[in-house]
């Protein structure tokens, strides 16, 4: 079950008003936030608006794996949780937009997934909202194929409406579609594709589309997620040393994370204005400066991160203790909590200032 450990609202004014040798800088920050944090809890796809737990009409055993809000509407995704593990589960998704639900596949109009066509829809496990607008990647069976060289399309859906980006066969080197960006009114989608096999080593391509053309970005990574800022847009990807890579999409060029950070023991960065924070499984840093977490009670792994305002959000988990504790910390202060036996777990965080 959920614990509040102190009222939610009068913490987080507390934190951001509070005297500190910063005091002047944190005078001018917003002190006013909506604090959202996505789940699930007794096997129910779930949120949790500044501290306030709401559950999700038919989110029964679905888990909520990312939320975010735009123009102040709240859109959450769920799977199966039974599709997080196992064999012969059929995959399945939905999403919530301030708390009427959707089954994916219908949305987009696609066959969904069943025991015998488990690969009907395959998609990348986000929902995009800009602007209103809400975006959908994946791969989809090609209803009418014409040959062995087109029998899946690689899609992307704008408000449900599809847009076929490339279509391909079993064999021709077509893997899989991911993360969406936007930036200067363009939309990027990025794919892997052109894998091979040689020599007991797999390669294979990274690009993006453009507005529906595709460029060629860089080999041997997997993609994260797009940032943007008024510098342009970048792609966050890993390699399968689960190295970080910011890559430039508009230059091509690797932006280089500072040379004292440790290079190979970044998970997560987070970008906050003209700050950045590259994230690792007991600390962080902000720019330079190494901030280690320390707690009591050993929840000292770091699970998802965001700053805002030089505030910061962040899970932690206990590591050396089995089962699905977990906690959310605002500027290293505990706010609530989820226990080994809530059947829950805290898996998205979304910062909106109103």
């Amino acid at each position: 079950m959920k614990t509040l450990i102190l009222p939610f609202l009068f913490l987080l004014t507390f934190v951001v008003s509070c005297k500190t040798d910063d005091s002047e800088i944190l005078e001018q920050q917003k002190t006013s936030y909506d604090v959202y944090v996505g789940g699930v809890d007794e096997f129910n796809a779930c949120y949790w608006k500044n501290g306030q737990k709401v559950s999700l009409a038919g989110g029964e055993n679905l888990q909520g794996t990312y939320l975010t809000v735009d123009n102040g509407d709240v859109y959450m995704i769920a799977n199966n949780i039974e599709s997080l593990g196992g064999n012969n589960i059929i995959p399945a998704w939905y999403f919530w937009k301030n708390g009427v639900k959707y089954n994916v596949a219908q949305y987009l109009n696609v066959a969904p997934n069943t025991q015998n066509e488990p690969d009907n829809l395959q998609i990348w496990n986000n929902l995009t909202v800009h602007n209103g607008n809400i975006y959908f990647s994946g791969i989809i069976k090609n209803p009418a194929p014409t040959s062995s060289m087109d029998l899946y399309q690689l899609c992307s859906w704008k408000n449900g409406v599809k847009t076929v980006l490339e279509s391909f066969g079993l064999n021709n080197g077509q893997s899989s579609i991911g993360c969406i960006g936007f930036y200067n009114n363009d939309t990027y989608i990025t794919t892997r594709k052109n894998d091979t096999y040689t020599s007991g080593t797999f390669n294979w391509d990274i690009g993006y589309y453009k507005n529906n053309t595709y460029s060629f970005l860089t080999t041997n990574v997997l993609p994260k997620r797009f940032i943007s800022d008024n510098s342009g847009i970048y792609l966050l990807s890993r390699d399968l040393n689960n190295k970080i890579y910011i890559k430039n999409v508009l230059t091509g060029n690797d932006l280089p994370i500072p040379t004292n950070i440790a290079q190979t023991g970044i998970t997560e960065i987070s970008w906050d204005n003209s700050d950045k924070y590259y994230i690792g499984n007991t600390f962080y840093f902000k720019n330079n400066n190494q901030v280690s977490i320390s707690d009591p009670n050993n929840f000292n792994t770091i699970g998802h991160f965001t700053a805002k305002d030089q505030n910061i959000y962040m899970t932690r988990y206990n590591s050396n203790v089995g089962g699905t504790a977990v906690k959310f910390y605002i500027n290293d202060i505990e706010i609530m909590s989820l226990s080994n036996t809530s059947r829950g777990c805290f898996n998205s965080i979304f910062v909106d200032p109103n």
